[in-house]
């Protein structure tokens, strides 16, 4: 398999499809800010009930844990590989 080695946001620029890598910063801002609005806001969905906005405050959950892990590995000197 041919990996090779991308910097942070060039990795993050691929995961969400962007052209830029430049716009990775405001993409994760602004997915934060949808998820503590949700979370800090909003009314939960009762369990076994689930709303578009719980279902996109989730994926954008996901999204941050995936970003943390990796920043995580660059801080910590690993290599970021895709």
């Amino acid at each position: 398999m041919n990996r090779h080695v991308m910097t942070l946001p060039q990795r993050w620029a691929d995961e969400l499809g962007m052209d830029s890598a430049a716009d990775v910063t405001t993409e994760l801002r602004e997915r934060f800010e949808h998820l503590s609005r949700f979370v800090l806001t909003d009314e939960m969905p009762r369990v076994g009930e689930v709303s578009a906005e719980a279902a996109t405050a989730y994926g954008d959950f996901c999204i941050l844990v995936g970003f943390l892990a990796d920043a995580h590995n660059v801080l910590t000197r690993k290599e970021t590989r895709r």
